[in-house]
């Protein structure tokens, strides 16, 4: 009999990549997810299309859907074999008590500590953590698109998790804590920062896709430099073995660079910002209008030490006789302004 997972969050993680590797190793697949309009797709169909890139070409998958549930739903979660939460850290902390009669639960999220929560919100101690070691998108070219609209794209990509009392296959890398950790460093270093850089300059430059922004050749040289310093300060600080951090460079390199892979700009540079400022109010001091636009609930503009606007950019603009956000600036603000 085929084993059931249970998949939190039906997004780039969890239906682009979670699935189709569950799914390869006998899993039956069901999603959890706060979408109502991506939840009833899945609820109306058997299966969804993924397409795993080589870098030459993509390889289709049917992955076959099992069950599908809205967040607000009652799920019965104790009837399946393995659960994983991969909707983001502070987002997993809100659905953290729906965990408490699971199995077990792999927490996928960006966060190495979110174990530690998911553990004392839900009072569960069956809670490890998993690292997708993978970049995956959850929008696909037109021409993908067109053929199935729930069209993930996705590296073929690894998963560490941390070994625990669980059954699952041993293909699937299971690591004591020490392992881990030098995956976890790895990740958080020499993927994360150096994508947060190309994605944020990326987007100042107006680039749809990470591949896209690689290859321009001034971003592409700050973002290399930076993966080369951060990885020679893992290296010294024996963080990282010497070995495993300059294949991990070499393979963040190649996977930026990866034009079947279609990683949106603005997920990776604006996503961050707007999940911290759930919490905490971010203040961003900036001369780049374009910024305010994209990442800013509330603008407040200083002109010569006084207060001149303050509003949503929305409102600013609409209750101006301007069309832009950076010409009603220049209007009430002239030289010296400051956002």
């Amino acid at each position: 009999m085929n084993k059931t997972a249970l998949i939190f969050g039906a997004g780039a993680i969890g239906r682009g990549f979670l699935a189709p590797l569950l799914f390869e190793h006998g899993y039956k697949i069901s999603f959890v997810d706060i979408n109502k309009k991506l939840i009833n797709q899945l609820k109306g169909r058997d299966f969804y299309i993924t397409a795993e890139t080589d870098k030459k070409d993509y390889n289709y998958k049917k992955i076959k859907i099992n069950e599908a549930y809205h967040v607000s739903e009652k799920i019965k979660i104790g009837k399946y074999d393995i659960v994983f939460c991969c909707v983001g850290p502070n987002e997993s902390k809100s659905i953290a008590h729906k965990f408490k009669k699971a199995k077990v639960v792999i927490s996928c999220e960006n966060d190495y500590f979110s174990p530690y929560y998911l553990k004392k919100i839900s009072k569960n101690k069956k809670i490890y953590f998993g690292i997708p070691d993978v970049i995956t998108s959850n929008t696909a070219p037109r021409e993908l698109i067109k053929k199935d609209q729930l069209t993930t794209v996705t590296e073929k990509g690894i998963l560490i998790l941390e070994k625990g009392k669980y059954n699952l296959t041993k293909k699937i890398n299971q690591l004591n804590l020490n392992q881990l950790d030098i995956h976890w460093r790895a990740k958080l270093f020499i993927h994360n920062a150096p994508h947060a850089i190309l994605a944020y300059l990326g987007f100042l430059k107006k680039y749809k896709y990470i591949h896209e922004a690689m290859n321009d050749k001034k971003i592409r040289k700050i973002v290399i430099g930076s993966m080369n310093e951060i990885t020679e300060g893992l290296i010294k600080a024996k963080y990282v073995p010497k070995k495993f951090a300059e294949i991990y460079r070499k393979k963040e390199i190649s996977r930026f660079q990866n034009k079947l892979l279609f990683d949106p700009v603005k997920r990776v540079a604006r996503e961050p910002i707007r999940k911290l400022g759930k919490e905490k109010a971010i203040i961003i001091s900036t001369h780049i209008l374009e910024e305010v636009d994209a990442v800013c609930s509330r603008a407040v503009i200083i002109a010569k030490g006084k207060l001149v606007a303050d509003g949503t950019p929305a409102s600013l603009v609409q209750g101006s006789a301007h069309a832009t956000l950076e010409d009603v600036f220049r209007d009430v603000a002239g030289a010296g302004g400051e956002v």
